[in-house]
């Protein structure tokens, strides 16, 4: 095996790009302990897929999006399970085809389901490596790109439908976000009604394209295909069928699902405008329901209506909501709609294989590149954090759990858990000093050089949330007595390990560490304008709005108070009962609690008694949305659903819980499958009834007058990205959105202090970093790059930090 020094420049510059390839290839022909590409005696399917196929189509491809090649009989490197790769040679054309073939010839031999690792493993690739394995040669069918033009118009959208959602939730009269779809060749691609039109008008044998349902792309489809040009587009048009069973061979654009999907969890809705006529109706709402979105509006048109004007007229019919996007094949539609909402991005579609509009703002199908990027497809990207603040906006079906890369992780000494611990602490009240000593150099008076501080960068404060007025009227009995500025928030209630895809235990992590060392820089800061600092009471919830058996918080709460005493975070945070503070505040009757909680779950459960979430998931959330008996100011009972279905605990799991709930969560919805079918009825009916809950106890709250618990001169402190007027936001991991206890502590670009879901680190091949006493679940998690030789790189003992912004 080469020694990293002596490795060619070629091989060396190739494993040092990419850190996935570099952990899974050895590149060399010395390397002791090796064996074949061959299946061990006794070993199960999920072994031969992980630890034999799955490394070996990942060396291929990283290489392949390297421009190299493997040269040689490729063999495994028992210590390490890495893939030894003799030589490298350059990728071109015929090697690449011929190295391929054997290959695949070679694993699909071992075990049938190669062919599904490969499909899954050469999803998303980049332009360039599709490029690279556009031969003659088993894996090219699997290639798949999506053009970056096509995905950042479809994240824009769904940006513009949270932010439109958001609006409407600060104020109930601002419309609801629409997102309008045309159907046929849109939505649908009706490749089988258009091959028949073909045969009908004398059309036959292989071609290179389809035409597409309008005159304009005609021409083109004619000169592609080699066609004659007195075939007319209107004998076409009339021989395509919409009868019942030709509408019912309609395949659904790749993406569209997802796609509405994504737009009801950022609180939209998509709604389907179609010029088919009504007499299609029936067939088309069967054609629907079949593929997963009978749940969504569909307009058809009267006969001889004009589609443009039809569109128009369905959209403004619609009370209460307001197109912010569409999406139609048909220029004339495109204009009528552009034109009626000039509000809303409206976007031409062409669907792939069909000829249509030739424009640069075009799409083909409804998919978005996976966040973060999938690694080692040829994309520039070193293993990164999601950013997501929900699991459902992770592309969980193409995420793998890569149990044999796990195994890789650092086990810390107590001595380099303490070490962190300190140098973490002592670099937030560091950097607070030096905050608070520039707002001090500032003549303002106290209350004001307070709210400057808290206003800063470092916490993720907003101006327009929490005003100077409010901050003022918050501080002024404390600063007045001279006492430490009062602070209230709810949480921590216990880690979500319900999935393992959050986190993979329920013990508290770094991420919680990082969060008090944040609260140490705050009062740190404060100290330095207002010398008594500040007090923070912590309101845990762990059964407050939901359910839960004492065994699943206690080991929880318990090491959270070790974590306040080891940071000494102690003397400014007091950990107590939501409900042990509110009887202090005299918030109602304590006693009326259980009966009002009754009568609010009954109001619920009787608006919404004829829904069954179990059988038809998205027509249950779709009728919930209209039947909801909340109200204003209160969260909306499918939006509720949809966060809380994420974070129940998983009715079952197999042998591998985090490979188990990756495929059940992929489609929550999906009851058909004969495996998961009924672990997502279960899954879904827990958290129907868990949504009810929730929401029946904040109507109790409101009338129990728990606000009380944020009054009495104390400063309201949120942890929302968007906090209701007058409540100080506080992000404790500074852009990470996602809550300590509701993710994994990780590390992002710097040594920065981040938190991310567990799913998410294992697919982007982050390494665990386990406490001396290998708790069940990982202290940290840090890139590949962090850890040589199984140790940890010393300057995250020494460099580790919290974000600055």
């Amino acid at each position: 095996m080469y020694a990293t020094g002596t490795l060619p420049a070629s091989a060396r510059e190739t494993l040092a790009r990419d850190p996935l390839l570099a952990k899974y290839c050895l590149v060399g022909t010395a390397a002791r302990d090796t064996v074949p590409l061959s299946a061990p005696p006794d070993s199960s399917e999920r072994d031969l897929v992980e630890r034999l196929v799955r490394p070996v189509v990942i060396t291929a491809r990283g290489l392949l999006a390297a421009g190299q090649v493997p040269v040689g009989e490729l063999r495994l490197h028992r210590p390490s399970g890495r893939v030894v790769v003799p030589v490298l040679a350059v990728a071109e054309p015929d090697r690449v085809a011929t190295t391929i073939t054997r290959l695949h010839d070679r694993l699909t031999a071992i075990t049938p389901a190669a062919a599904d690792v490969v499909a899954q493993e050469l999803r998303f690739c980049s332009a360039g490596l599709v490029s690279v394995l556009a031969g003659d040669h088993p894996w090219s069918r699997w290639a798949h790109h999506v053009p970056s033009t096509q995905d950042e118009l479809l994240q824009r959208v769904l940006r513009l439908v949270k932010d439109r959602a958001a609006a409407h939730r600060r104020d109930p009269a601002t419309p609801r976000p629409l997102v309008a779809l045309d159907l046929d060749f849109c939505a649908f691609h009706p490749r089988t009604r258009v091959r028949e039109a073909l045969v009908a008008i004398g059309v036959t044998g292989d071609l290179p394209v389809l035409p597409g349902l309008h005159e304009r792309g005609w021409r083109p489809f004619l000169e592609r295909a080699g066609l004659p040009d007195d075939l007319r587009h209107a004998d076409f048009r009339r021989a395509i069928s919409w009868g019942r069973e030709a509408l019912l061979t309609d395949e659904l654009a790749p993406g569209v699902r997802r796609f509405a999907g994504d737009v009801e969890q950022a609180g939209g809705r998509v709604v389907l405008l179609t010029g088919r006529r009504h007499r299609m109706r029936a067939a088309t709402e069967e054609a629907l329901t079949r593929c997963g979105l009978g749940h969504l509006p569909l307009r058809t048109a009267a006969e001889g209506a004009d589609v443009g004007e039809h569109k128009v007229a369905a959209l403004r019919g619609m009370t209460g909501w307001e197109p912010v996007a569409a999406f139609d094949d048909a220029e004339a539609n495109r204009t009528a709609l552009a034109d009626a909402f000039p509000q809303a991005v409206v976007v031409p579609v062409v669907a792939p294989g069909f000829t249509g509009v030739d424009e640069d703002d075009a799409i083909g199908t409804f998919e978005t590149v996976p966040r973060p990027v999938p690694l080692g497809r040829g994309h520039l990207a070193r293993p990164s954090l999601s950013h997501a603040t929900s699991i459902a906006q992770l592309q969980l079906g193409e995420m793998s759990a890569r149990p044999a890369w796990w195994d890789r992780g650092v086990v810390l000494t107590e001595e380099e858990q303490a070490e962190i611990v300190v140098a973490l602490c002592r670099s937030a009240v560091e950097t607070g000093i030096r905050l608070g000593d520039r707002v001090a150099a500032i003549e303002v008076g106290t209350a004001r050089a307070v709210w400057q501080v808290m206003q800063a960068k470092l916490f993720g404060a907003s101006r327009s949330a929490y005003p100077l007025e409010q901050a003022e009227a918050d501080l002024s009995r404390a600063l007045a007595a001279g006492e430490p500025a009062e602070f209230v928030l709810l949480g921590p209630p216990t880690k979500q390990d319900g999935s393992q895809l959050k986190a993979l235990g329920g013990l508290p992590d770094l991420a919680e560490v990082a969060m008090l060392a944040r609260v140490l820089q705050l009062d740190a800061a404060v100290r330095r304008v207002h010398p008594p600092g500040i007090r923070v009471t912590a309101l845990a919830d762990p059964t407050h709005f939901r359910f839960r058996d004492a065994r699943r918080y206690r080991g929880y709460q318990r090491e959270f108070r070790r974590m306040l005493e080891r940071t000494g975070a102690d003397r400014v945070v007091e950990l107590r009962g939501v409900d042990e503070v509110a009887a202090e505040f005299g918030c109602g009757d304590a006693q009326q609690r259980a009966a009002l909680l009754v009568r609010h779950r009954e109001r619920y459960e009787s608006a919404l008694a004829e829904l069954d979430v179990r059988s038809d998931p998205r027509g249950a959330l779709a009728a919930a949305d209209e039947l909801d008996p909340g109200c204003s100011g209160q969260p909306r009972f499918a939006e509720m659903f949809r966060s809380i279905v994420h974070a129940v605990d998983l009715p079952h799991s197999g042998a591998d819980p985090l490979e188990f709930a990756r495929r059940v969560y992929t489609e929550p919805f999906g009851l058909a499958d004969p495996e998961l079918g009924d672990t997502r009825r279960e899954l879904l009916a827990l958290a129907w009834d868990e949504t009810i809950t929730y929401l029946a106890n904040k109507h109790v709250d409101a009338e129990l007058d728990y606000a009380a618990l944020w009054r009495h001169d104390r400063v309201r402190t949120s942890l929302s990205l968007r906090p209701e007027p007058g409540r100080f936001r506080f992000l404790p991991l500074g852009g990470s959105a996602v809550m300590p206890w509701q993710g994994t502590a990780a590390l992002g670009s710097g040594n920065e202090v981040s938190t991310d879901f567990a799913i998410s680190l294992v697919d982007q091949c982050y390494l665990p970093v386990w406490t001396p006493d290998r708790q069940s679940q990982p202290w940290l998690a840090v890139p590949p790059d962090l850890v040589r030789d199984g140790a940890l790189d010393p300057s995250v003992r020494t460099g580790i930090h919290l974000r600055t912004k």
